[in-house]
């Protein structure tokens, strides 16, 4: 800390008072504190959240694709069962 800066604290407690001083100080370290947990954890922690998202849509988009074949499948069974009904229910001659 240099001498100028501690000439500037001594006539802030002098003119706001040391408890308005005290303050100001606790108040700074909550800020420096703050900036620090938000680079080292609300940083990280955004970006892995993020990237579960990308990894959760793309897993959707899968699913999605594949239950779009099933429905096909489906479609062409049924057509299948259909016409095998038509066969054996025919009356006999």
């Amino acid at each position: 800390m240099s001498s100028e800066m501690i000439e500037i604290g001594i006539r802030a407690a002098r003119e706001f008072g040391f408890p308005c001083l005290v303050l100001a100080v606790v108040l700074w370290l909550l800020r420096e504190g703050a900036h620090a947990m938000h680079r080292t954890v609300v940083v990280p922690v955004v970006e892995s959240h993020s990237s579960f998202l990308k990894q959760t849509a793309a897993a959707i988009d899968g699913l999605g694709r594949t239950q779009e074949q099933q429905a096909e499948t489906l479609r062409e069974l049924a057509a299948g069962q259909r016409e095998i009904h038509a066969i054996v229910a025919r009356p006999k001659a």
